[in-house]
């Protein structure tokens, strides 16, 4: 069985936290829904959504008893996780993903999300 998702294991830009970025396919609302069941399975709660239309992007505040995530779902269907102050839910997250049948880990350059230094 093939993967149906991707997902890259990351520092955010300039940063050395790691977040999840999702490759998504056409039908975003369906991944949105399958990776918000997978992540509530695994007792995470969803604190409410935000719908930023003057950003065209959804925010969705996660927590768990390490602390909050923040799922971002934005117009050019790049979705992310982010947890600068919960790295340890940005690994178990990733845990969860490398052995779920699902998905598949794409592997990254650090280097390439790093500022250029002046």
């Amino acid at each position: 069985m093939c993967p149906n998702y991707t997902y890259k294991l990351r520092p955010g830009y300039g940063s050395s936290n790691l977040l999840i970025e999702f490759g998504i396919p056409e039908d975003a609302d369906y991944f949105l829904f399958e990776l918000m069941k997978l992540l509530s399975e695994s007792g995470f709660k969803s604190n409410g959504k935000i719908d930023l239309w003057m950003n065209d992007e959804i925010l969705i505040d996660m927590r768990s008893s390490n602390g909050n995530l923040t799922l971002s779902l934005n117009s050019w269907g790049m979705l992310f996780i982010m947890g600068n102050h919960n790295q340890k839910d940005i690994l178990r997250i990733h845990k969860l993903l490398s052995i779920h049948p699902d998905f598949r880990k794409e592997e990254v350059d650090y280097s390439l999300y790093q500022l250029p230094r002046e």
